[in-house]
């Protein structure tokens, strides 16, 4: 499995480590180096100066939402938990996974149309499958869904929700972009209230979280949750205009790239994957089309100057305003064991897909950005 790495130069500058001169940059007092030989190393300045975050970041989690979960499980409700195919990886809280154990979970991938067409939905289902195993996330069932175009396995989805409800009330859950709600509005163009009940605003007992409550009978219903948290994605670290950008609105077109060894791509003034080692490597990108993406060479030997003229000038774009400089990202290094067909991911912004040989890379990203690598959502073995 591949796994991520300490790295050999500072893990919050990015500056080549060095022991001799403390006046130049990257220097580290030798006694942490013997201390720590295998552990996080930072240059002394950013040691003192800097909160350094050297995990992916988990999103966070509502208290309050804990409460609804809670009255879920009480209840032994059916949960249709909605997920972005587009960007989901790091979107599973453990919170949540641990207060749905026991609970039926219907899983619905939704926005199938941003996926490629050549992908079927057999291996984007198993690829969720694996996604869910890897979260230790039990669920039940999985349907692909989108709601452009009239929708598309929507009355799949019904039918399911029908089947595994079984009379009991039904609770939406997801992510904040999951398409939660676009699912819900889909829903209710085709819904015939047969009740004597009526469709409100719903404020959640004992929080301020307020949803949608649909009735299903004169005893129960559906609920639209408030969507939860993306705060580990680069969704939420951008301004409207940039998260527009990065949202993609259409179908995503494989942008293909050679790297070579310390040679880069940059995505947009947002991030950059680096290529460290020897062998050359074609990555097919996925990601919105106003990511505009420019390749580099040497960032590791010239990572002061790739930074300032790229990251700072914002001169790829989309370029954020929330993001100025090296000081403002994470790095991350990803040692790739396995073979096959394999993914590196940024949440919220997109993902590399590339044949597995051994290759190390470097990922810059915003701090509390998750990054994540796994088998590929689409196999390239054949490009």
């Amino acid at each position: 499995m591949a796994e991520l790495n300490k790295l050999q130069r500072c893990y919050h500058c990015g500056a080549l480590l060095q022991t001799e001169d403390p006046s130049k940059e990257g220097y580290i007092s030798p006694s942490i180096i013997e201390k720590y030989p295998e552990g996080l190393l930072l240059c002394n300045n950013c040691y003192k100066t800097e909160k350094f975050n050297n995990n992916p970041q988990e999103a966070y989690f509502d208290a309050d939402y804990e409460k609804i979960l809670n009255v879920i499980r009480n209840k032994k409700a059916l949960v249709v938990y909605v997920v972005d195919l587009f960007s989901f990886e790091g979107a599973f809280i453990n919170k949540i996974i641990e207060l749905l154990d026991g609970v039926d979970v219907l899983v619905v991938a939704n926005k199938r149309d941003l996926l490629p067409k050549e992908i079927n939905d057999d291996e984007l289902k198993q690829y969720v499958a694996h996604r869910l195993r890897v979260a230790k996330f039990k669920v039940i069932d999985t349907v692909i869904t989108s709601t452009s175009n009239d929708g598309y396995n929507l009355e799949e989805m019904y039918k399911l929700i029908t089947k595994y409800s079984d009379g009991r009330d039904v609770y939406f859950v997801g992510a904040s972009t999951s398409g939660k709600s676009a699912l819900i509005s889909e829903f209710l163009k085709k819904y015939l209230n047969n009740t004597s009940k009526l469709i409100v605003t719903y404020t959640f007992e004992g929080t301020n979280l307020r949803g949608m409550r649909i009735p299903i009978t004169n005893k129960t219903y559906i609920y639209e949750t408030p969507g939860t948290s993306i705060d580990n994605s680069m969704l939420s670290k951008v301004e409207r205009s940039v998260f527009n950008a990065i949202t993609p609105k259409k179908e995503v077109k494989a942008r293909k790239y050679t790297l070579t060894k310390d040679s880069c791509i940059a995505l947009g003034s947002l991030a950059c994957i680096e290529l460290l080692s020897k062998e050359k490597t074609v990555v097919y990108l996925y990601a919105s089309d106003k990511v505009e993406v420019k390749a580099h060479k040497a960032i590791v030997t010239d990572n002061q100057k790739f930074f300032a003229s790229i990251i700072e000038k914002g001169s790829n774009k989309p370029s954020s305003s929330n993001i100025h400089n090296r000081k403002d990202f994470d790095v991350y290094e990803f040692q790739i064991t396995e073979e096959g067909s394999r993914d590196i991911g940024i949440l919220g912004l997109g993902w590399i897909s590339f044949v597995g040989n051994k290759q190390n890379f470097r990922v810059y990203v915003p701090k509390g950005v998750y990054v994540y690598t796994s088998r590929s959502k689409v196999k390239n073995d054949n490009k």
